[in-house]
């Protein structure tokens, strides 16, 4: 049976490989949700267009949330370009945004694809929160939540103890983490571990497919980034390790239970992920003389099968889009 996803993101590189990798393995993508992040709203929307024409597929796009529920933000064309895929902005030359709101678009797809649809929500959770507050029982009809955010260690990306994607919305993201769905999380940690080393990009850069040609230059900005500013050994994959593990489980190497929760305060820790190390069920604090039981309970990778993993990528770099068939 052909798997169904919604890809729930704020569509820079990264977001737009994950779309391609999920094609590439056969899966059908029902609809780009688009929520804020990145870099600007309407270039995010832009690229989702773009990503669906290059890849010659009708995916629809639904615009969602351009803001956090409460909180304010900032994007990160440091890290992405201003275009998301380094200094270029991609542009549609065919395709519009369909009148639907995403919000709308989850509620419904979930519906109609009850025990079937799986969401790679890899961007902040603002559009996925609030169809669980539209309708509560969202969360009990979607397959499976693959969640890239958090920390397992407390090293963030935004500021020193939290992740982008929390950070920018951890009340949508407390929200989605309590809801009792079916989740796995990849923190930001696996995906700095396992960042593309010098000898794999050498060989993605050797290649001449279409795909290996758009790749390796969507990424540059983000690998100068990684290694000169981050000090990583080479350009992360945060979003498209997630979707390689909701492709083939087995790429996760170290998988655990745990109960995780996000600290939504307006204060140095916003948006820093909690989780219960003594393990699900276990009550874990004692305040003000109130027990105290952190967030919910979801499958968090600690440990990622590097090689499994870029054998993913590669394969995707020779997939031919149906576009240039």
């Amino acid at each position: 049976m052909t798997r169904k996803f919604i890809l729930d993101c704020d569509t820079a590189e990264d977001d737009i490989t994950s779309f391609l990798l999920l094609l590439s393995y056969g899966a059908e993508v029902l609809g780009i949700t688009v929520v804020e992040g990145n870099i600007s709203f309407q270039q995010e929307v832009n690229n989702a267009l773009w990503a669906v024409e290059f890849s010659g597929t009708e995916t629809p796009v639904y615009i969602g949330a351009d803001r956090p529920l409460v909180k304010s933000f900032v994007t990160v064309e440091d890290v992405h370009g201003e275009g998301g895929v380094g200094g270029t902005k991609m542009t549609p030359t065919r395709l519009k945004p369909d009148p639907k709101h995403a919000v709308d678009a989850i509620v419904e797809l979930s519906d109609r694809y009850a025990g079937e649809l799986e969401v790679m929500a890899i961007s902040p959770l603002t559009n996925i929160a609030m169809a669980m507050l539209k309708d509560r029982r969202v969360a009990e009809r979607l397959k499976a939540i693959y969640i890239m955010g958090g920390t397992i260690y407390g090293r963030g990306n935004i500021t020193p103890v939290a992740e982008y994607n929390f950070w920018v919305d951890p009340d949508a993201a407390k929200i989605v983490l309590k809801s009792g769905a079916n989740m796995i999380m990849l923190p930001w940690e696996v995906a700095v571990k396992n960042a593309i080393d010098d000898g794999t990009w050498n060989r993605m850069q050797s290649l001449e497919t279409t795909m290996a040609k758009y790749y390796v230059q969507s990424y540059r900005h983000y690998r100068d980034f990684a290694t000169k500013r981050q000090g990583m050994r080479g350009h992360p994959h945060p979003d498209v390790l997630t979707t390689a593990v909701a492709l083939d489980r087995s790429v996760a190497t170290d998988v655990r239970r745990e109960r995780v929760d996000v600290e939504n305060c307006d204060c140095l820790t916003r948006g820093s992920t909690v989780i219960d190390y003594t393990g699900p069920g276990h009550v874990n604090g004692y305040f003000m003389g109130k027990m105290i039981k952190l967030g919910g309970e979801m499958d968090v990778v600690y440990e990622v099968d590097y090689e499994r993993f870029v054998k993913m990528v590669m394969n995707l770099l020779n997939w031919q889009p149906h576009h240039s068939s």
